[in-house]
């Protein structure tokens, strides 16, 4: 089978794929996410060349890595088909293109991000795009890479979602996670919820004065949320919003109130390349939220 090299427009969605029931998954959330974006889905496996080899080295007796990936990937395409031909996408983007390419997962898939493209990638695999040096392919791709990176667990839903939940920090500036999720709210059609958590661990202890004191504190970055959710909702008129605030130490309040049909946005603060994982709460989010998690890099 002649494998194709990946060209073309950058708003691609591009899903990495390594034989496992787990990147099967994110292979047919991925086709839906390029239905919603009308984008052209690029189903992605990397593979390793060992050193010194070429194609195949002459009396080699080994197994030859492009073919075997070549081999997967064709597996790849069809589980695509029989799944499309399901109905379980409901229906099938217009460009689909299934490529084999020699190299690290990690790598691969951070280079395709930097060319503008939605890269996803499942969790908790039992290949080689789960496994990484101090943390997995899925939290490594999600702190290195920049722009948009969806994580997407086993559990999670491959449909639209039922409602979009932007993981909202009151002390971040930037409103790009709050844009980005009132956008895939606007294209699911369904309602956003901007949740944040109240630790109330930093209360223990506290005077009366002081507790009025925190509890106004708390209250303005409350209303300073609501009033950046509702001039975004002015943007986007046709989803419905609300703003949630949760006691208890982020982000475990928030893994707390999820479900497999969400989908969750979260800003992501790129870690070192030692590390591999997104820095503080967002990196929780996405090892153990039971729903897809979209982390938009500023």
């Amino acid at each position: 089978m002649a494998i194709s090299s990946v060209e073309g427009p950058a708003r691609d969605v591009v899903v990495g794929v390594d034989g496992s029931e787990g990147g099967y998954h994110a292979m047919a959330w991925a086709a839906g996410e390029a239905l919603r974006l009308a984008a052209r889905l690029v189903v992605v496996h990397a593979y390793a060349q060992p050193v010194g080899l070429g194609a195949v080295t002459a009396g080699s007796r080994g197994p030859d890595p492009r073919a075997e990936a070549e081999a997967l990937v064709a597996r790849s395409r069809v589980r695509f088909e029989r799944t499309t031909a399901a109905r379980t996408l409901g229906t099938s983007p217009g460009a689909v293109e299934f490529v084999a390419v020699r190299g690290d997962a990690c790598a691969v898939l951070v280079h395709h991000a930097r060319r503008g493209a939605v890269v996803v990638v499942g969790r908790r695999g039992v290949g080689t795009f789960d496994r990484v040096p101090m943390g997995s392919i899925s939290s490594a791709v999600a702190a290195l890479a920049p722009g948009t990176v969806v994580v997407v667990p086993r559990a999670a839903r491959a449909q639209e979602p039922r409602r979009v939940v932007v993981a909202v920090d009151p002390r971040e500036a930037s409103d790009r996670v709050l844009e980005a999720g009132f956008d895939e709210a606007d294209r699911a059609g369904v309602s956003l919820t901007a949740a944040h958590s109240a630790d109330e661990g930093m209360f223990a202890g506290a005077t009366d004065g002081d507790l009025g004191w925190l509890e106004r504190l708390r209250a303005e970055a409350r209303a300073d949320l609501e009033a950046r959710v509702a001039r975004w909702g002015e943007k986007y008129p046709a989803v419905g919003w609300t703003v949630e605030t949760r006691g208890g130490v982020a982000p475990g309040a928030l893994l707390a109130a999820l479900r497999s049909d969400d989908l969750v946005v979260t800003g992501g603060r790129a870690a070192s390349l030692q590390v591999g994982r997104v820095r503080g709460g967002p990196d929780r989010i996405v090892r153990h939220a039971p729903c897809a998690v979209t982390v938009v890099h500023d």
